[in-house]
């Protein structure tokens, strides 16, 4: 018999265990302090109450914290005295006691995720991390800590991979992972590139841009961002797809982000415009995933770029410019106005409007044309009565609002985003109007009309590569941010997850919409499946942001999700096209891939999804090339007792299990396993840089186990490894539960 030994428990394990017991007891304490109504009474009944709710507020906030009120230590010295600080998810400051706790999103809380050792402390004092501690806590009990840093002890532990293999190697669940007890240092720095400047964060599948935006908008409303501190209410965050949203959106009350709005461009788009009813289409990837035509494809992809090219706003700005010089034609203003007990006849002749209009446009300002005219045709009509106070000064604006009103009117008559949006888009005269700005080859890229095979729905609709024209129309005429009544602000922060997918000229919008130097993007170059709508390089995302001085460009140079076979397999598809640096992962280790060909398609699917169900895998996807893939496979899965939920469109929801979804809905989700259905050249065309795209995302959406399924042989990117047929099995009929040779 052999007995295996416990590991040795670490002599610091009791006093950490007494200190836990100290901290929920000083908690508990606070929270029934700020729960006794009794003692918070103010001067009257009215501050009394209000003292009583925010009380209740802060209880209640603290509460959810009990079980577990910290996950690391950090042992600094600072002016030649020692303290050892506790970092949790929420601060807490003992006023009786050595148990306070620092947040994880404080200047403070960072030191534990970084691998820096000396910092400015406060008064300009020198301060020092002597040890870095993860403490695993949970219901109030301590289960363990893991030295990451300890200097008496040679400095670096090795503990911080340990901790993290650790996590890493835990189930999938329906949700995003919550990562504030194991950011690792590259994620640290990335979610706290300086605030005030646009973040450009590029990693690889798995390297957890999503999760860091999140934490990064956390990061953001602490009180250590001082004035760029941004609120819940006023941050957006634009998901490429609505089943991904609700996927993330589950992470947001436990880094108490409630109230962040979640959801795609083109929902948020649409809403902005007023389109609410209108259908939106994607004929351009519908074309791309349906139509043999290489040609075809390639004249639909360029004709969606250059309907996102940055140099479309200038179009716009151009049209617009002419139309309004057009509709403003011979006009004049006058009115009459009663000031100091006398009437004064305001005039501007059309000369004056010409130049007031004209400086308007050049300014291009972000409240918009149509604000920015009336007031300049305001302080114009002003300036030469010296009114002497503000009220005289109400007085006239409001005499002169219906004259001004009419004028405006006549000025900005007949410009509506739509169609104006789709007039610059299709008018020859417009695209050359504009002085040079386009040139010849792309005009004829916009003027041909590849999709016209593509059906049109019935009834109104807006193209989402139509989007971000009909957008820029609208922002520059009446401005783009936040609706707060019929008044428009700026986002504190907008978030873009799946960047790669966003055109420039959408890119140049949004950033009008939040506050200078507000806006993270969070994407892969690798991934642009709809890369007909995104840029081609991250400096055209910078030159739409003003330039690399205004937006910083950060790389996650290590894949997390995957174990080593898995990430192998997608690294080996990436490098055919890859222009972002290779794929990294961490080295987890784990099953080898399973191939299985020689069988029909359903066959393989259900032998796979029974290995990993075996295994003890509970969230099983496979991953089909069209939506038309999946629906099929359902009843045929049936067949051979596997019931897979099917994910079809936006509208349906991740809850776990076994689901079936086509590629383009798998982007940004994981699962425990994936199962690639049609794993072979007849589904994923090895001519198509696209196809490769597709490839890699489907091949990298599994944690723990991957399974490459196809009826024939393998694409010629995945036969690096040993096939078996679906239906084959070992000695006494029982499947292997390990795969063919490594990938």
């Amino acid at each position: 018999m052999t007995v295996t030994a416990l590991p040795p428990i670490h002599p610091d394990f009791p006093a950490e265990v007494l200190h836990l017991a100290g901290t929920v007891t000083a908690i508990l304490r606070q929270i029934g302090v700020w729960e006794d109504r009794e003692r918070n009474v103010g001067a009257d009944l009215e501050t009394s109450l209000s003292l009583a709710d925010s009380a209740q507020e802060l209880a209640a906030m603290l509460s959810l914290h009990v079980q577990a009120p910290y996950f690391g230590s950090l042992k600094v010295r600072v002016a030649g005295r020692e303290q050892t600080l506790y970092v949790g998810k929420h601060a807490f400051r003992d006023l009786h006691g050595p148990h306070s706790v620092v947040s994880w999103e404080s200047d403070v809380g960072s030191l534990f995720y970084s691998e820096t050792l000396s910092w400015e402390a406060n008064k300009g004092l020198k301060g020092t991390v002597r040890r870095r501690r993860q403490l695993d806590v949970s219901a109030k009990t301590l289960r363990g800590l893991t030295d990451l840093y300890d200097d008496e002890a040679g400095g670096d532990t090795g503990g911080r991979e340990q901790v993290l293999l650790s996590r890493l190697s835990e189930a999938s669940t329906t949700a995003m992972r919550d990562v504030v007890e194991t950011l690792q240092p590259e994620q640290n720095a990335a979610m706290r590139a300086p605030a005030g400047r646009h973040t450009l964060i590029q990693g690889a599948a798995g390297s957890g841009k999503t999760t860091i935006g999140f934490h990064r908008l956390a990061w953001l409303m602490h009180p250590d961002r001082h004035e760029h501190r941004a609120r819940a209410d006023a941050m957006l965050v634009l998901m490429p797809n609505a089943v991904l949203a609700r996927y993330a959106a589950r992470v947001l009350p436990g880094l108490h982000l409630e109230g962040v709005t979640v959801t795609t461009p083109e929902v948020w788009a649409t809403s902005f415009l007023g389109l609410e009813k209108m259908e939106v289409t994607d004929r351009t990837l519908q074309l791309l995933l349906t139509d043999a035509d290489n040609e075809r494809r390639k004249a639909a992809w360029r004709r969606a770029k250059a309907l996102g090219d940055l140099r479309m706003l200038e179009v716009v700005r151009n049209h617009l410019g002419a139309r309004l010089r057009a509709n403003l034609g011979a006009l004049t203003f006058r009115a009459t106005v009663h000031v100091r007990g006398e009437d004064h006849t305001l005039f501007l002749s059309n000369e004056a409007l010409h130049d007031l209009l004209d400086g308007v446009l050049r300014r291009a300002p972000l409240e918009g044309y149509r604000a920015a005219f009336r007031a300049a045709l305001e302080e114009e009509l002003l300036a030469p009565l010296h009114l002497p106070d503000a009220e005289g000064e109400s007085a006239v604006r409001r005499t002169l609002a219906a004259d001004l009103t009419r004028l405006s009117g006549k000025v900005f008559a007949g410009l509506l985003p739509v169609s104006e949006g789709r007039r610059i888009a299709t008018d020859e005269a417009a695209l050359r109007a504009a002085g040079g700005v386009l040139d010849e080859r792309t005009i004829r890229v916009l003027l041909g009309d590849p999709l016209e095979a593509i059906p049109k729905p019935r009834r109104s609709f807006a193209d989402v590569t139509e989007l971000p024209l009909m957008l820029a129309v609208a922002a520059l005429l009446d401005g783009v941010g936040r609706r707060m009544g019929r008044v428009l602000e700026p986002y504190d922060h907008i978030a873009l997850d799946e960047a790669q997918d966003y055109s420039p000229l959408l890119y140049a919008l949004l950033s009008r919409a939040a506050r200078p130097g507000h806006l993270t993007a969070l994407g892969d170059l690798n991934q642009g499946l709809h890369g007909y709508k995104g840029p081609a390089t991250w400096a055209g995302v910078q030159a739409a942001l003003g330039g690399e001085d205004r937006a910083g460009l950060m790389t996650l140079g290590r894949t997390y999700r995957s174990t080593r076979q898995i990430t192998e397999v997608g690294a080996g598809i990436a490098a055919t096209y890859n222009r972002a640096g290779g794929v990294v992962g961490v080295d987890r280790d784990g099953r080898e891939v399973l191939r299985f060909t020689g069988a029909p398609l359903a066959a393989g699917i259900a032998r796979a999804v029974q290995e990993m169900q075996g295994e003890g895998h509970r969230n099983v996807a496979v991953v089909t090339r069209r939506v038309l893939d999946a629906e099929r496979l359902v009843p045929q899965l049936q067949q051979h007792d596997v019931d897979a939920r099917p994910i079809l469109n936006e509208q349906a929801r991740y809850e776990g299990g076994v689901v079936i979804l086509p590629v383009n809905l798998a982007k940004g989700l994981e699962f425990d396993g994936c199962i690639v259905a049609g794993a072979d050249a007849a589904h994923y065309d090895p001519g198509t840089q696209f196809e490769s795209r597709l490839l890699y995302v489907a091949a990298s959406r599994g944690l723990h186990r991957l399974a490459l399924v196809a009826e024939g042989e393998l694409h010629p990117l995945l036969q690096n490894g040993t096939s078996r047929e679906a239906g084959a099995e070992h000695p006494a009929g029982r499947t292997r539960s390990a795969g063919p040779e490594r990938a």
